[in-house]
């Protein structure tokens, strides 16, 4: 394995590991200005979004302003090969209409530079439009 595999997945582990327990802190620094983020699919939550500001305004705070309380994604699997790292992992959160989202999700990362810039993002999006509209 490389140093740069070993590092960008150690990276994705440690931001998972707080994000498991609702906290983002240790994912958000890791976003470059540049990220593009694609929701895979055909969902009104499937889009492509780019640039940093972007992806806060257009996918992030439309998600968060869903939830009543943290989101945890939980990781199952990390796997990394150079600058890409996958995870598998199942996300939770309680929705400000009394619903719970719980997703499955693949996140397949592209790091350069010790920074995210580019995700793509595969879950049910048929669960996600039928709980978060």
């Amino acid at each position: 394995m490389s140093d740069t595999t070993e590092t960008n997945r150690a990276l994705l582990t440690q931001a998972f590991a707080k994000l498991e327990h609702g906290d983002p802190s240790a994912f958000l620094p890791l976003f470059d200005e540049s990220i593009t983020w694609r929701v895979m699919g055909t969902s009104n939550w499937s889009k492509e979004v780019s640039g940093l500001a972007n992806v806060e305004r257009d996918l992030m705070g439309p998600l968060f302003a869903k939830f009543t309380g943290p989101y945890l994604n939980i990781p199952e699997l990390v796997l990394a090969d150079g600058d890409h790292v996958v995870v598998l992992a199942k996300g939770h959160a309680d929705t400000v209409d009394g619903k719970v989202y719980a997703n499955d999700y693949c996140f397949v990362f592209k790091l350069a530079g010790g920074k995210i810039v580019e995700v793509r993002e595969y879950l049910d999006t048929k669960l996600a439009d039928a709980v978060l509209g």
